[in-house]
């Protein structure tokens, strides 16, 4: 007998359709595809991401989906995978509002890459965009993994199938065993974020999607997973956390969950770039005068402190994956330079002997006042005394792309724009940005796709050498 957890994801995901959503829904969809895609072709020619889609780019399969920044389709798993790194990899797409639920938008990369697959229209792929956030935020609400150790990027697995399966068509039947089979098969260890991070921190979400994927892929063919998935006595919940229940889906509550996950304003870990706005801040009122600093204070709630200034790491981070998990470092840049951009992670500045004779003089440490309101709001304070004796005090809790303070559209594009700007020309930008703004009324997914092709040395946007 199918467990109620099961039931309920794989019933509401079969019976979704774009009707139900709201047109601000759609339009919520439009800005985060815009966002995530923006995010992906910023990290195009990267290490990892290039490593990512090496052996994708050997694969050909047609039918197929696109390696985004090509013209070449491979199997929809490895699409998934390829694009789903270069979409996290600079960690700055957006992040969910649950607790430790992880980063709902790179579920996009597996519902493109079966919907274009499948030749699915843009209206079903829409659709299970918007359910891959619910399945993902409602597991993260439910059931608190990480405590025990396991990653996050375990709900993206169960999430993707549930939006892939949607692209796929598949039905109630084909979805609970989708759902099953993500369940069962894909736990990831914790150990990706702790301690000095590798290049694999940024490629777990990645693999999730694969995996989500390549489930649904199996239960559309007739692929049977167990009924128990979650709830049976060796199932996800009794395993990873506790029994849970799931709260409603959607249209049942007052907003739909892709209206309620948090935008980000600057390139690194939620809860480091936290404290970059009052750091900016700081750098002005200082007017840069970063040598008369003689102590910085910074207090934050636990999640913070627990993610992003957990190990004498954060105060000496030597890789980027570190860096932008670092409170001490983001704070750092930001009081220094009074910014802090996609290059403050690159390996000369990361090396910067200034910026780390700065975080030496740098402490965190989180509060009950403010870990009592994570993780609607992210709350940080921060205390800089000079030599002279006088300290100054900047703080917020609701950072730029909270719900609460809300990016607007022209910003979304504005980061588009910025991030794409060394691999698209403005009038690829401009046609780009139109497409996805109209996204609802484009004729497919690879049509979409397609306009994201870029050249780089010894692979024309074909993926051809």
């Amino acid at each position: 007998m199918m467990d109620p957890t099961l039931k309920a994801i794989s019933d509401y995901g079969a019976s979704l359709t774009f009707g139900q959503l709201p047109s601000e829904v759609v339009h919520e969809v439009k800005r985060r595809v815009i966002d995530t895609l923006g995010c992906g072709m910023a990290a195009y020619f990267m290490s990892a991401p290039s490593i990512a889609r090496a052996y994708p780019l050997e694969v050909n399969a047609c039918p197929g989906a696109t390696i985004l920044g090509t013209r070449q389709l491979t199997t929809p798993d490895l699409a998934a995978f390829a694009n789903g790194v270069l979409i996290r990899y600079l960690d700055f797409n957006d992040t969910s509002i649950s607790k430790m639920t992880g980063h709902p938008s790179n579920n996009i990369a597996a519902v493109l890459a079966a919907a274009e697959y499948a030749g699915a229209d843009i209206q079903t792929a829409i659709v299970g965009i918007v359910l891959a956030y619910e399945v993902q935020d409602s597991l993260g609400e439910a059931c608190q993994i990480m405590e025990n150790g396991w990653d996050h990027v375990s709900y993206m697995a169960v999430s993707s199938a549930a939006g892939a399966g949607k692209a796929l068509g598949l039905d109630r039947k084909q979805m609970a065993n989708a759902l099953a089979l993500a369940a069962t098969s894909n736990v990831a260890l914790l150990q990706t974020r702790v301690g000095e991070l590798s290049m694999w921190k940024g490629c777990a979400s990645g693999n999730a999607n694969r995996n989500g994927v390549f489930a649904a892929l199996m239960a559309r063919r007739g692929m049977e997973g167990p009924l128990e998935a979650f709830e049976g006595k060796r199932g996800f919940f009794r395993q990873l956390s506790k029994i849970a229940e799931l709260r409603t889906f959607g249209e049942k509550r007052q907003t739909f969950r892709i209206q309620e996950d948090k935008f980000k304003s600057f390139p690194c870990d939620y809860e480091a770039q936290c404290a970059v706005h009052p750091a900016i801040e700081l750098n002005q009122v200082l007017g840069g005068q970063v040598e008369e600093i003689e102590k910085v204070e910074v207090e934050t709630y636990h999640r913070a402190l627990s993610i992003a200034a957990d190990t004498p790491d954060k105060w000496n981070p030597t890789t980027r994956e570190t860096a932008d998990h670092s409170i001490p470092y983001v704070v750092a840049v930001a009081l220094a330079r009074g910014s802090l951009w996609l290059e403050d992670f690159d390996e000369e500045h990361i090396q910067d002997p200034g910026i780390h004779r700065l975080m030496q003089k740098i402490e965190v440490k989180s509060t009950d006042e403010f870990t009592r309101v994570y993780p609607k709001a992210s709350p940080v304070r921060i205390r800089v005394r000079i030599r002279s004796g006088q300290e100054y005090v900047r703080e917020i809790h609701y950072p730029r792309g909270n719900p609460k303070n809300p990016m607007t559209d022209q910003e979304i594009e504005d980061k588009f724009r910025k991030l794409t700007k060394s691999v698209f020309s403005v009038s690829q930008t401009d046609i780009i940005l139109d497409r996805l703004w109209h996204l609802e009324e484009t004729e497919s997914v690879g049509k979409i796709l397609s306009l994201f092709a870029v050249r780089e040395p010894g692979i024309s946007a074909e993926g051809n050498a």
